[in-house]
């Protein structure tokens, strides 16, 4: 129960760093990102764990489900947004290299935190794979909001009269 509360905190503060970004970042594109975003999450963790069995987690468990999904609706989805968004920033390569590796091992680090509490169990599967998970859901995330900034940028410039 307790890292339930952990959890919804941390959702919560996530939500309202959301709102901060939208200030930062084009709504559409925040949104549309953050949907791909929960969609590439959700499926990729199904795969693993129903379709390829790599990953166990017990299934009658409403406590433990829950405690899984809060993170993977809420806190990773907004990782991965601050991290898209200090990726396209005006900032210099190396610090870009230094956040991907810290957002990187935060969004490993919360799967690392389920496997220890015995609320997720690895059979097939490790850290490394866990951070090939991540890259690739990172890079079809940065392309989907390259492109989809440039359709934003390029609809308003037509006139609809």
């Amino acid at each position: 129960m307790n890292t339930v509360l952990i959890f919804l905190v941390l959702a919560i503060v996530s939500v309202i760093s959301l709102y901060i970004l939208m200030k930062k970042m084009n709504v559409t594109n925040v949104l549309g990102c953050y949907f791909l975003s929960n969609i590439l999450l959700t499926n990729s963790g199904v795969i693993i764990n129903l379709n390829l069995k790599l990953t166990k987690q017990d299934p009658t468990s409403e406590l433990i489900f829950w405690t899984q999904k809060i993170p993977e609706l809420s806190l990773k989805p907004t990782l991965l947004l601050w991290l898209i968004y200090i990726l396209f920033s005006n900032r210099i390569i190396s610090n870009k290299l230094i956040y991907l590796f810290v957002f990187l091992t935060a969004l490993v680090s919360i799967e690392l935190y389920f496997v220890h509490i015995e609320y997720l169990e690895w059979v097939k599967w490790n850290v490394f794979y866990s951070y090939l998970r991540y890259i690739l859901i990172i890079l079809l995330l940065a392309i989907y909001s390259f492109y989809l900034e440039k359709l934003i940028y390029r609809s308003k410039g037509v006139n609809t009269i």
